[in-house]
């Protein structure tokens, strides 16, 4: 698919578009919005309704025992999200808007001249992931989206989520390996028993090492076949990053044929986990022309995706390995991740974790975005329209000209914002 002219979007609410027409029509005057993206507030029909594994009604915690990525000790992974996916009536979609409404907000950004886009959920919330592989749930999926991109008028469907666990929960790593999995892991040609075995002896690998010592070959510099030799790391470690991706890629193939099949001139897209780490996820950049019509890296979460991941990691090695400091801990993650050399925090206390708000003002913004962008238009495919998401608040206003002039410069196809602060002055309480 040939590359777009630059493309200028914006995620917005449904309620922020009705009750603040004029916001959207100085977007398009002043900064050159041409694309609007909305999450799905309408409703589903009977037909799909019937389809959800929900089975009509909110499922108990044993229910969403059985709907949710399991760990290969068996345990869900993560029951703390119970009560948010009990929101929804189906795994990661809302359908219990106004559909009138809904169809009123379409109609008046097209009005306005500019194409709309809906996103809506995938497997996974935050930590909590639902089994990529059961049937019931892709079928839900399929159900969804074809309404979506049939009923609405949409240029384009943007679909969020699509990936496992985020990086900064460890323990996402390490699933799913429920029988559904284990079916699926024999049809893409895995052995999920010596996935399952490598895992816990590379876990057992750790243990194993000096902390103090890592911390200096960390600090000197190591490489792929380091962390192999060091870890003991077996062929299944790596059959397991591979399992997940090719999964996630045949079921993404799967959704945007049957989309395609709908609605042959809608575009299926999803946004994309930074590059540097996106095979925790599941994600596949190389791949991404087999599944979607365009990529969104989505590099604007520096907090929950990126300076959360390092701080968890770290602390999950001095869990594992004995003698290591969490200084020598930062940098074994910054190496292993890719984003070392930057001049990140050297201790946890320094990233102001509970501060998010501020993050971007005390760690290298700029060089953390540039390096995901750049790998980013190394992996994808070449002719792959990218429309990178950024904020456009909370961040410094040079910091995000220059992301933006150096995505040009790279070969991205566009933006596309979240928030406005920093490009646009408005009052909302007006």
């Amino acid at each position: 698919m040939a590359n777009d002219s630059w493309k200028t979007g914006i995620y917005l609410t449904p309620d922020i578009i009705q009750k603040h027409p004029v916001y959207v029509e100085r977007l398009r005057d002043e900064i050159g919005l041409d694309t609007v993206v909305i999450p799905f507030t309408g409703e589903l029909p009977e037909d799909v309704m019937s389809l959800s594994p929900y089975g009509g009604r909110t499922p108990t915690d044993a229910e969403l025992d059985e709907l949710v990525l399991r760990h290969f000790d068996g345990r869900p992974v993560d029951p703390r999200e119970y009560e948010q996916a009990k929101k929804f009536c189906g795994p990661a979609v809302t359908a219990n808007g106004d559909d009138k409404a809904f169809r009123a907000i379409v109609e008046q950004l097209q009005n306005a001249g500019l194409k709309v886009w809906t996103y809506g959920g995938a497997w996974t919330i935050r930590r909590l992931t639902y089994c990529p592989s059961r049937p019931d749930t892709q079928r839900w999926f399929e159900a969804a989206y074809a309404h979506w991109a049939t009923q609405y008028g949409f240029d384009a469907l943007d679909i969020t989520h699509t990936r496992y666990s985020m990086a900064s929960f460890p323990l996402g790593l390490f699933g799913c390996t429920c029988s559904f999995c284990e079916t699926a892991a024999g049809e893409l040609g895995y052995d999920m028993k010596k996935m399952i075995a490598d895992l816990k002896s590379a876990r057992e690998g750790l243990h194993q090492l000096d902390g103090v010592r890592l911390g200096q070959v960390a600090r000197l510099g190591f490489g792929f076949f380091d962390v192999v030799q060091a870890m003991g790391l077996k062929s299944g470690v790596l059959d397991w990053v591979r399992f997940r991706c090719d999964l996630l890629s045949r079921n993404l193939n799967r959704f945007r044929t049957v989309v395609h099949e709908a609605a042959p001139d809608v575009r299926f897209g999803t946004d994309t986990y930074p590059s540097s780490m996106s095979l925790t996820a599941g994600h596949d950049h190389r791949r991404w022309g087999e599944m979607a019509d365009f990529a969104s890296p989505l590099v604007s979460h520096i907090s929950a995706f990126t300076c959360n991941t390092f701080i968890e990691w770290a602390r999950f090695l001095q869990e594992e390995v004995p003698n290591l400091s969490e200084e020598d801990a930062l940098q074994v993650v910054y190496r292993f991740t890719g984003y070392d050399g930057m001049g990140l925090p050297e201790t946890v206390e320094a990233y102001g974790a509970d501060e998010a708000a501020t993050l971007a003002y005390r760690i290298p913004l700029v060089d953390l975005i540039l390096r995901d962008l750049t790998k980013a238009k190394l992996y994808l495919p070449p002719d792959m329209p990218s429309y990178p998401i950024i904020h456009g608040e909370g961040w410094p206003r040079d910091g995000i000209d220059t992301i933006v002039s150096e995505a040009k410069n790279l070969g991205h196809n566009g933006i596309i914002w979240q928030g406005t602060d920093e490009l646009m002055d408005y009052d909302f309480t007006a």
